[in-house]
């Protein structure tokens, strides 16, 4: 039941109406029965394995709460640990590993090999695992309680906006809010409504229409050099943005609609001016995860190492961002990237800031901007290429046989919905440099007459309808 489809509202709304007419109390019934729903429609089988992974992470709370001698406590918080990164280790990552001994193995001359098990990665355990990491690691800290109402807790988890793909919720963020008392608020409906229509517009009308050329390069890679390939490395990046930031525009609407108000993951991350201020910006959600719950107890733990700590600490943190999304070398390379690049940030600051006093304020910002730009557009090539050698054969053929004409690049060029797409994605972008101005082009928007404000509605509810029918999965649903 992806979020672009006509089931999916059809679900929303009649959760809506059964929200809004129940008492505060139960609301959260209604909640927990509407996400048990929303993921047996996906799978009654997942549903299964995500209630017994619920139920162990409910009991595991309760336990580190309610046990006061220290060495045992000790015991059972690392056994929640080893077991939801385990489960999550498991099923992500086995074949992986099996894959990568097999290739050991072969150097041997009866090559002996392990056979790969036959594993469907469970839908959104990436997402549900450090959420329950997280409220664990923060029970264990004495920073949070333990959720004794089961319902709320698998709430938490399962809650249907965000099941999926995100994001990353935090259970002391999510606890006061469906457990308060909710009443139908016209502002958050019409909030939510519009960050829906907003989402779909990027998903469908933009992200749907760059798929298709990022697709038909990585498919063949080898088919391609120069021109092809530069254009995609920054049109692969601008897709990624619009699908995923879509996905969660439309996470945040649905969870609006009914009250709730989801963490985001992104603030204008093309308008940051450094690869640190760019993750920062960039899936909000789990960035700030890993630094809490992964780079700040580390450099915690190995402060007497000084800034050999914050370097360790920096390259195990993006090492595992990396390894989250997938089990493939690319992804790990692609987290090592953003490691080094925070790591030359650090060492260099000081020059780098005595070379800018020495030019014009807004020359530096945005050079500043654009090298991070184009930074994370080359890093992006391991995000989608298929293997190590498919992404070396990207970069070393990126300036070979330049030819500056349109002409045999039909596929980018002589197609009318990519430049429609490409547009609005420049307005978007107009729009986002003006918010980061200070202008707020929201409230500019809603303070027109309602009649303007409608026909902008219906612009968007037009494009969507014109273009929907296309690559409706979202990228982050493999993750």
């Amino acid at each position: 039941m992806l979020f672009n489809s006509f089931y999916y509202f059809l679900f929303l709304s009649i959760v809506f109406i059964l929200y809004y007419a129940v008492k505060s109390k139960y609301k959260w019934i209604i909640l927990f029965a509407a996400s048990l729903f929303f993921i047996t429609y996906i799978s009654p089988n997942i549903l299964y394995f995500t209630l017994l992974f619920t139920i162990l992470n409910y009991f595991l709370g309760i336990a580190l709460e309610c046990i006061k001698n220290k060495k045992l406590r000790k015991k059972i918080f690392w056994l929640g640990i080893v077991l939801d990164v385990g489960i999550l280790a498991f099923y992500k990552y086995i074949n992986f590993l099996f894959e990568n001994l097999n290739i050991i193995l072969s150097i041997f001359p009866n090559k002996p090999s392990i056979p790969y098990l036959s594993v469907i990665i469970p839908v959104g355990i990436s997402y549900y695992t450090f959420q329950a990491l997280g409220y664990l690691i923060r029970i264990n800290r004495g920073a949070e309680k333990a959720e004794r109402n089961f319902g709320i807790f698998a709430t938490f988890l399962t809650f249907f906006p965000k099941f999926l793909s995100g994001p990353v919720e935090r259970a002391n963020h999510f606890f006061p809010q469906i457990n308060s008392s909710v009443s139908f608020n016209k502002a958050n409906v019409s909030a939510g409504l519009r960050l829906l229509l907003w989402g779909m517009f990027k998903k469908v009308v933009i992200a749907n229409n760059l798929v298709a050329p990022v697709m038909l390069v990585y498919n063949d890679i080898h088919q391609y050099s120069g021109i092809p390939l530069l254009t995609i490395m920054v049109i692969q990046t601008i897709h990624i943005y619009c699908d995923f930031s879509g996905y969660t525009d439309m996470a945040l609407g649905s969870a609006k609609i009914l009250g709730i108000d989801l963490i985001d993951n992104f603030n204008r991350p093309f308008l940051a001016k450094n690869v640190s201020e760019f993750w920062r910006r960039w899936h909000i959600s789990l960035s700030s995860w890993c630094n809490d719950f992964i780079f700040t107890p580390f450099i915690v733990k190995y402060r007497k190492m000084g800034n050999k700590a914050a370097i360790y600490g920096i390259f195990v943190t993006f090492f595992v961002i990396g390894i989250w999304h997938g089990a493939n070398w690319t992804y790990a390379v692609l987290g090592i990237l953003q490691g080094i690049a925070i790591c030359y940030e650090f060492f260099t600051k000081r020059t780098r800031l005595r070379i800018a006093s020495k030019l014009p304020s807004k020359l530096v910002v945005s050079l500043s901007r654009i090298f991070t730009f184009i930074f994370f557009c080359f890093s992006m090539i391991f995000f989608n290429a298929h293997s190590i050698k498919d992404a070396w054969y990207f970069i070393t053929h990126l300036f070979s046989n330049i030819e500056l004409k349109l002409l045999g690049h039909e596929f980018i060029f002589h197609k009318t919905d990519f430049l429609i797409a490409i547009t609005l994605f420049v307005v978007i972008f107009i729009i986002e440099i003006y918010n980061e101005k200070g202008v707020d082009m929201l409230r500019q928007f809603l303070s027109k007459p309602r009649w303007i404000r409608w026909i902008g509605y219906y612009i968007l509810i037009i494009l969507i309808y014109y273009y929907s029918g296309g690559q409706d999965t979202f990228v982050y649903l493999q993750f």
